[in-house]
């Protein structure tokens, strides 16, 4: 389980965050035959490159299949990228990984160099509330990409996350969270992630030994804005 570091009026706590648990527990299910239990493998196909080759080639000798590979276990592969521009298929050694950053209208804006990036929700600066916004505003305004539960670690913690969560839900609002010193840097989970602008959304009820609490983490990377509008036609 990961652990986030959080800020909310004056204290902060070190939280878990894990994965949200789903609403029914789903039964594992197993596929069987009569020569036993069915797994998942990856293995080579038998293909080989074809630069060209007539029908009858095709019909006589099938030189796009080596027999030799073809259903071959793969074990420990590992990705590569190849060069498009070569005749044969050929690893690319020399690359650069580049973001592209679009427009509203889709058009490209920008292309820079990727960063890496590491992980900043669990260090000495805690991630700081920097504004609360309308639930429906946020619904409808950003696109989330995923989402991590926030878990309590004892007794105190309880009742900080409890806090926070009633305190959501009573104002339908959601929590916009930064990182850094003093808030203003996006979210970065992993070392080498991509940069997220964190919400928070909560939903609490009960009382006594019956409280209970939701606190969940919404990440987004895309924000809705409507394109500018045409100019006249001249």
């Amino acid at each position: 389980m990961m652990t986030i570091h959080l800020e909310n009026e004056g204290r902060s706590a070190r939280l878990g965050l894990s994965s949200p648990s789903a609403e029914k527990a789903v039964a594992p299910l197993e596929q069987l035959t009569s020569a036993g239990k069915v797994k998942r493998v990856q293995a080579l196909n038998g293909q080989a490159p074809l630069p060209e080759a007539t029908a009858a080639q095709l019909i006589e000798g099938d030189p796009e299949l080596d027999l030799e590979i073809a259903g071959r276990l793969m074990r420990d592969a590992t990705a590569v990228y190849l060069d498009p521009g070569a005749a044969q298929p050929a690893i690319a050694t020399e690359f650069k990984e580049v973001e592209v950053v679009f427009t509203p209208d889709a058009q490209e804006k920008e292309r820079r160099a990727r960063v890496f990036r590491t992980a900043n929700i669990d260090t000495t600066a805690p991630l700081k509330i920097v504004r609360r916004m309308p639930t429906q505003d946020c619904l409808t305004r950003f696109v989330f990409r995923g989402m991590q539960q926030i878990v309590h670690t004892d007794g105190l913690t309880f009742d900080f996350l409890h806090e926070l969560a009633k305190s959501l839900q009573q104002n339908q609002s959601m929590a916009l969270l930064g990182a850094g010193p003093k808030g203003a840097g996006p979210l970065v989970l992993r070392d080498g992630g991509n940069p997220f602008r964190g919400f928070l959304y909560g939903e609490a009820e009960g009382s006594g030994e019956n409280t209970r609490y939701r606190l969940m983490l919404l990440l987004s990377d895309q924000e809705l804005k409507r394109p500018a509008a045409p100019g006249p036609t001249p």
